[in-house]
């Protein structure tokens, strides 16, 4: 009995033994498949948090886009700023508007001051200043042509043919009033007196200058500070 009881138990020693190792099995491999499955999870964790060292480099998240809202790229040089400003200056040209005159203007332009002068055939003797100004609209301001000539504006010295509706002028003369008279193109002059005292006529411009013994100074788009518009520059 006692040797058929030993190996018995003995059977049974190893017969536990074996059971013990077969329930150990999926012990350890569910231990194992749960210890995988938490490395996974840390190491996708870890991918998806930016580096501290990559962040510190950069200034900013990995993740982050390298091309702004704007279309242009980043960078630490100001490139995106620049490109903005050559779109910018590479548009149509800026449209500039012709210089106004900062003084004040004749009631009547060129052709107007012509056709007035045309239509004109007397004059207050020796009024060659206000008749002038008169064809024009322009109010008194000086007391005599030479005078005039001195502040005029937009003058032309010596030119012998002033455009049309320019006043021309001349110094000298017996008293040193000098003499003013409204061009009508080509050389020619609407002038008082040239026709006889108090009659005015169309001469040509060298004809005051010779017969009048008058000094020529020349032409500009103005008489007493006021411009006539519309007078061509050269």
């Amino acid at each position: 009995m006692s040797s058929s009881f030993n190996t018995a138990l003995q059977l049974a020693l190893r017969t536990s033994d074996w059971v013990a190792v077969v329930l150990a099995v999926p012990v350890v491999a569910i231990t194992a498949a749960v210890a995988g499955i938490r490395h996974t999870g840390v190491e996708t964790a870890r991918a998806a948090v930016p580096d501290s060292a990559q962040v510190a480099q950069t200034g900013h998240d990995a993740r982050e886009p390298a091309v702004s809202r704007g279309g242009f790229q980043r960078d630490t040089g100001g490139s995106a700023r620049h490109a903005a400003a050559e779109v910018i200056d590479s548009g149509a040209p800026v449209e500039r508007k012709p210089p106004v005159s900062t003084g004040p203007l004749a009631a009547s332009d060129a052709a107007e001051t012509v056709a007035s002068a045309v239509a004109s055939s007397s004059n207050v003797p020796g009024q060659c200043l206000g008749w002038s100004r008169q064809q024009a609209e322009i109010p008194s301001r000086y007391p005599d042509a030479a005078t005039a000539w001195t502040h005029a504006t937009g003058r032309h010295r010596g030119d012998p043919v002033p455009p049309e509706g320019a006043a021309v002028y001349w110094t000298g003369g017996s008293s040193g009033h000098g003499h003013v008279a409204i061009s009508l193109g080509r050389g020619k002059v609407r002038s008082t007196d040239a026709a006889g005292e108090g009659s005015v006529a169309t001469v040509p411009l060298r004809s005051i200058t010779r017969d009048w013994h008058l000094e020529y100074a020349g032409w500009a788009d103005s008489i007493n500070g006021y411009t006539i518009p519309g007078v061509a520059s050269a």
